[in-house]
């Protein structure tokens, strides 16, 4: 996909989401082109554990860490304000 500087700086939002589906974005600019692409992905919480469970049926966590890894996609913890008194 190609756009220009002004574009881009109007749409970041929109070509910003194309990049991270994979497509590559050139902007021309005066100064000459540039090239918006991810990098590479990046994993989620919900990836990581999903993988440490892979692990698990490959024999690398005990019975008891493979339970805790479930139990903690399950229960959320609320986030902690550093002004609540504990």
């Amino acid at each position: 996909m190609e756009t220009t500087a002004r574009e881009f700086a109007r749409n970041f939002r929109k070509l910003r989401a194309v990049a991270a589906r994979g497509k590559i974005v050139r902007v021309t600019a005066p100064e000459g082109v540039y090239i918006f692409a991810r990098e590479r992905s990046h994993k989620t919480c919900g990836g990581v554990l999903a993988g440490l469970g892979r692990y698990h049926a490959k024999g690398f966590f005990s019975e008891e860490g493979a339970r805790r890894l479930e139990a903690s996609k399950r229960r959320p913890v609320p986030a902690k304000s550093p002004w609540d008194q504990s």
